[in-house]
């Protein structure tokens, strides 16, 4: 589950990829492949007291990376900053094997220079895939274990890294890590693990030159505001552990307009129907009124920051009409988009309500 924290980490990290892109679109950076090792150690921050119990124990683990720097033949790379893309694998041991295990995981990432010197940089390492947890809850087996449900869940990490060149093909990092584990409210419980701390690595280039000419900013359509129409659906459970599954649909309304050449604005109407709000009104003690209770509506603003074909947004939305009497008034949805076509996207969204997942989604879109 997300909380106030992690949101505005994310929106910081937002904040300082587009700073760093608008910063360093003129500078071109080594074309190299790097190999990384890094050791971690932190601590579970529980957002819940109901967590405390499990958060007695020292998280560690390594992360394996392979990364390279664009070289500056696609658009978005220019737009961004010449960034660094990677894939990561990574073990961590939770810290109290009886009760949570460990995890493995595989994740793409992206990192952004935030300082650049010529044998100092400190750069922003953002990611999400997905990781096997050893150990999950179990009504009789491992009833303790109130923050994961399932052995298959999303991982989300948002780094600060430092690195120091000791020679021309050897790197020292140092940072702060933070990692999260949820299945986006499939099945509960699912309070989360959020897990914060400090990493040491090395790290290696193996091959790669310098770039020594400038290779030409690719020409890009002009963007212009649009509106599109999503429709999805998800999949939540509700109510103690083992409970009903339901199956939430929207309906979405989006205005996006471009600013600058690195993001959209957003703003729309969400049309939701939601079974699963019978459970929050019955346990208010109120009378429920089936398909009228069963539908709300929501007012939403956000940004959407474009890859090529794919692309990645957040939005913060606020409840119009029948707000869930058991949930905050607000909420928020992040995702991820591809295109397909000119008019056409499929997209992949988690919602959430502040500390709490609501669910995962999966959708489709049409521009208008």
């Amino acid at each position: 589950m997300l909380k106030p924290k992690e949101i505005y980490i994310t929106l910081w990290c937002l904040i300082c990829f587009v700073w760093a892109a608008e910063a360093q679109k003129n500078e071109y950076l080594e074309s190299q492949t790097q190999l990384s090792l890094t050791g971690f150690a932190g601590k579970i921050v529980p957002h819940s007291d109901t967590l405390k119990p499990l958060t007695n124990g020292l998280a560690s683990g390594l992360r394996f990376t392979i990364s390279k720097n664009v070289d500056g033949s696609r658009t978005w790379h220019h737009l961004h900053g010449m960034p660094d893309i990677g894939f990561s694998f990574t073990c961590i041991d939770l810290g109290d094997n009886r009760i949570l295990g460990s995890a493995w995981g595989m994740q793409p990432n992206i990192a952004y220079q935030i300082v650049k010197s010529p044998n100092f940089l400190i750069k922003t390492q953002i990611g999400i895939g997905v990781a096997y947890i050893t150990r999950k809850y179990s009504p009789t087996g491992n009833p303790a274990n109130v923050a994961i449900s399932t052995s298959i869940n999303y991982w989300a990490t948002a780094n600060l890294i430092s690195t120091y060149k000791i020679s021309d093909r050897l790197n020292i990092t140092a940072g702060i890590e933070t990692n999260h584990f949820s299945n986006g409210a499939i099945k509960k419980p699912n309070y989360g693990l959020n897990i914060i701390g400090l990493s040491l690595g090395v790290t290696c280039r193996i091959d790669g030159k310098e770039v020594n000419y400038i290779k030409p900013l690719p020409s890009r359509a002009e963007q212009k505001p649009r509106l599109e129409l999503h429709l999805g659906s998800g999949i939540k459970e509700t109510g103690p552990a083992g409970g009903n599954k339901y199956y939430p649909i929207s309906l979405a309304v989006e205005y996006l307009m471009p600013k600058a050449k690195l993001l959209s604005l957003v703003s729309g109407i969400d049309i939701i129907y939601d079974k699963s709000s019978r459970i929050h009104i019955e346990l208010r003690g109120k009378h429920y009124s089936p398909i009228n209770d069963d539908f709300q509506m929501g007012l939403k603003a956000g940004l959407l920051i474009p890859f090529e074909r794919l692309s990645f947004y957040g939005q913060l939305a606020a409840y119009l009409y029948n707000p869930n009497p058991r949930l905050p008034l607000f909420y928020q949805k992040l995702g991820i988009r591809y295109m397909i076509s000119s008019k056409t996207q499929l997209q992949m969204e988690l919602k959430t309500h502040l500390n709490k997942a609501d669910h995962v989604g999966v959708g489709y879109a049409i521009s208008i």
